[in-house]
């Protein structure tokens, strides 16, 4: 029996006809032989799938920044010389990768982003992260999980599970050391990978308000007022 390797399997998509039901009825089984975890949007191959693609030529370090250390001290409301040059180039590798690259996209990122860490202030969680010790559904199944995996990131990244999810995605097995090392060298990254984990790029594609932004990430409208004035620094400093 002739093992069909990941390059072979590619011409069983590159030649897939849905207007042949034969093509139709043998994905549908090949689907219901997946692992289920596989089956979700959070899958690193999902995640794959859909991030956008670099141009020819380019890589995700030399692509065009979208946002300049300027533009990120006007919205942090901080001078540019309290910013280091590797966290410009880290949000900007984070925007290429998850397509955050519309003005509206921009406009929602930063300003939810800015608002979550105080404008830049708090890459990780303040508390101590004990009150996450134990959480099962958090994949916290180990002593001491709870701190370890604490929220990191702009969007605070929470938990062993959502920790190993996202390092597999971004193929860093470092990450797994803990909340530390993602605050020092994901903190947009890390948000990214949430963003796109909830749909967020579709939603600001939809000219939604900051308050039905803000309920998505938050869950309710905690610190609205300050996010609203985060998303107008953000409209000026992106005209």
């Amino acid at each position: 029996m002739a093992k069909i390797t990941p390059e072979k399997f590619l011409d069983f998509i590159t030649y897939f006809r849905k207007e042949n039901q034969n093509h139709v009825e043998a994905m549908k089984a090949f689907a219901t032989l997946v692992d289920p975890a596989l089956m979700d949007d959070t899958a690193p191959w999902v995640i794959q799938f859909r991030t956008p693609p670099i141009p020819p030529g380019q890589d995700r370090t030399s692509a065009a920044p979208l946002i300049s250390k300027q533009q990120l001290a006007s919205i942090w409301i901080c001078s540019p010389a309290m910013i280091k040059d590797e966290e410009v180039i880290e949000l900007n590798d984070c925007l290429h990768r998850f397509g955050v690259t519309s003005k509206p996209r921009l406009r929602h990122f930063l300003s939810q982003t800015a608002h979550e860490s105080g404008g830049g202030r708090y890459k990780k969680e303040l508390a101590s992260g004990w009150a996450y010790e134990g959480r099962a559904d958090l994949g916290n199944t180990k002593p001491g999980d709870g701190p370890r995996f604490k929220g990191a990131g702009y969007i605070q990244l929470t938990g062993r599970a959502n920790y190993q999810d996202f390092a597999n995605f971004i193929k860093d097995p470092a990450v797994m050391q803990g909340v530390d090392y993602v605050a020092d060298h994901y903190p947009f990254s890390s948000a990214g990978f949430w963003w796109q984990n909830n749909q967020m790029n579709q939603l600001c594609d939809s000219n939604p308000s900051v308050k039905n932004v803000t309920l998505r990430v938050n869950g309710g409208t905690n610190g609205l007022e300050d996010r609203e004035m985060y998303y107008q620094r953000c409209v000026a400093a992106i005209p």
